[in-house]
């Protein structure tokens, strides 16, 4: 389970809007500058957050903090759908067209269809309002206080 802390920004039928901090870089190394996903997120958006709707089974309050989260292989199917599957359609495309013997020109167009095939087919594989339901994160609990952080003495062989 992929886990996220999040905001909730209002309650209501049920349901909660949660706001979860986007963050700049994709938080492996904390080079945000000059990242290129730091710089891609730039490119789509400035907003600092993001707002989505759980399924509130825990009676939460505006104001609170709580943990999201999504299954990991999930996730990890519709990453593929979304990225391979274009790709992989566009070098198949293009491909197929250069063993048919067409000109650039041609092998151009048809990988350009087909990865605007593989664009198509991933969002029937991840869209619909079925789809749409698995990819929803769901509320896991609620963020009880801070977090204790126990610093043990050095092992005596360390510390001399």
């Amino acid at each position: 389970m992929i886990e996220q802390e999040a905001s909730v920004v209002a309650v209501a039928d049920g349901a909660a809007l949660v706001e979860v901090p986007r963050r700049s870089s994709c938080s492996g190394c904390g080079h945000g500058s000059s990242c290129g996903t730091a710089t891609v997120a730039k490119l789509f958006g400035n907003r600092s957050a993001t707002r989505l709707r759980v399924v509130d089974q825990l009676g939460l309050a505006a104001g609170e903090r709580v943990v999201i989260g999504i299954r990991s292989p999930l996730l990890v199917r519709a990453s593929l759908a979304a990225y391979l599957l274009p790709l992989l359609a566009l070098v198949g495309a293009a491909g197929g067209a250069d063993a048919a013997g067409l000109g650039d020109v041609a092998g151009a167009a048809t990988g350009l269809g087909g990865l605007l095939a593989g664009l198509w087919l991933a969002g029937l594989i991840t869209g619909g309002s079925g789809a749409r339901a698995r990819f929803r994160p769901v509320l896991l609990r609620r963020v009880t206080g801070t977090a204790s952080i126990t610093i043990e003495p050095p092992h005596p062989t360390v510390a001399g």
